[in-house]
Formats: structure tokens, sequence, C-alpha cells
């Protein structure tokens, strides 16, 4: 009985969203409703030991927390209500574009209400997702951390290469796609991996097909400081500051 009670407490437990500056309280259980979301996964039991809380229950995200508001319809109601044409009224100080609540809909892993019908078998919400995760990969562990990763996608398993810090959240954002990420790379492998050249510049990235080994093989690392531009890290940096101005090429 007193593990029965002590499980009720924390699936019903009280945790507060920090969403860029804008609070949102909410139950765990609430989020955990809808697992295949950002903060379905992020919350699940399993995960506890990964969060990073500030004051105790309180987790901070970097995003509009305008549109928050959107995002949290979703997991109250299962529903993305978009704002009618009087939400957008002369008085209204706040707008909210289609584009930017996509934005949001894909950070957080939630399908886009104007797929529906056309995208019966969730193909394009799973590939979006999938695209998602890969870029919390390179700004939650490859930038973050300047390590290389190697990841290897087989048919139901997912194995990875890189520092042991960080496995546990390469872990926690690939593992929705352990028996998905082959059979997307077997179908957009190309466009993944031009996706990844074209959103991240900064890294060094390929994804092979081991045919022979039953595997598709995806590499990322941050590029050798020595391709790095001088001039903008002399111009833009906190080294800017003690740079002598000569030392900075004419534009």
């Amino acid at each position: 009985m007193v593990e029965e009670s002590n499980e009720k407490i924390s699936i019903n437990e009280r945790i507060i969203l920090n969403v860029g500056g804008i609070k949102y309280e909410t139950y765990r259980s609430t989020l955990t409703a809808y697992p295949e979301t950002l903060l379905g996964t992020m919350f699940q039991e399993r995960n506890q030991s990964l969060l990073q809380p500030t004051n105790n229950n309180e987790y901070f995200f970097d995003r509009d927390g305008h549109l928050f508001r959107f995002i949290m319809q979703f997991y109250r109601t299962g529903e993305i209500f978009w704002p009618d044409e009087s939400y957008f009224s002369e008085s209204s100080s706040f707008y909210v574009s289609r584009r930017e609540l996509d934005l949001e809909l894909d950070y957080f892993q939630i399908p886009s209400p104007g797929r529906n019908g056309i995208d019966n078998f969730g193909a394009v919400t799973l590939v979006d997702s999938f695209l998602v995760a890969l870029d919390a990969l390179v700004d939650q562990v490859v930038k973050k951390y300047h390590v290389t990763i190697n990841v290897n996608f087989s048919l139901g398993l997912i194995d990875y290469e890189t520092d042991e810090d960080v496995k546990d959240i390469v872990f926690n954002i690939l593992s929705p796609f352990k028996l998905v990420g082959y059979k997307i790379l077997s179908k957009f492998g190309n466009e993944v991996a031009a996706y990844i050249k074209n959103q991240h510049p900064c890294l060094d990235s390929k994804i092979s097909r081991r045919s022979n080994k039953g595997y598709f093989e995806l590499k990322m690392s941050i590029k050798d400081y020595h391709d790095l531009d001088e001039q903008v890290v002399y111009k833009y940096s906190k080294l800017a500051k003690v740079v002598n101005p000569l030392k900075l090429e004419d534009e």
C-alpha cells in the first residue's frame, strides 16, 4: 500500500515550466500522457535522473513563453487551438504567425494540426520528429560538449560511441527512434545528411550505409578549430575587448 501511495504522488507531482521567463504550472501526468512528445519523454520516470531542475521542481526552456500557451493547450486538451482573427486585433500587442507556432510544435515534437488528413500514416510527423532529435543531439551534445559522436542505426537497434559523460543524454534523445531510425534513413538518408549540413555548417557530418553490416552510420563532430574564421571571433566574441582594431582586416 505504501508503494502505491508513493507512485501516485510521483505521477501527480506538480512541476513548473519556466519558458523564456514565463512560468506554467502543471502535473507530470499531464505531460507524460503524450510520451511521443519532447516533454512527455523528458518527464518519464526512467529519465528522472537526467533532469536538472532549479528550485526543486522548476525547469527552464529557452523558448518563447507566449507561444508556449498553445503547447500547454495541447497537453491539457489534446488539440492545438489556432487563434482566431479577434486574437490579432489592433489592440493586441501579441501576434502569432503560423510559422512561429509550427517551429514551436516541431521543437516540442507535437504533431502539427495542418497535417491531419494529408499525413494519414504519420510519416511527415515521424521524419520531422527525427530531424528535431538530431538537432537536439547537435545542440545538447556535440556543440555543448565539443565531443565526437558516432551513431549506428540498424533494424530495431541504435548503438553509439561518444564521451562517457554524455551517453545518457544521447540515449534520452535517440531512444524514441530505436525501431524507426533505420527505416527513416533507408528512405531519406541523403536528404537527412543534406539537412544536417545545411542546418549545422559548423559540423563535419556524414551518413554512410554499411550494407555488409546492415546499418547506417552517422558521424558528427565540430570542425577543426583551424578552420574557424578568426576575424569573426575577433569581432564578435569577448576577445573583441582586447584585440587591437588594427589587427582586424578591412572588410
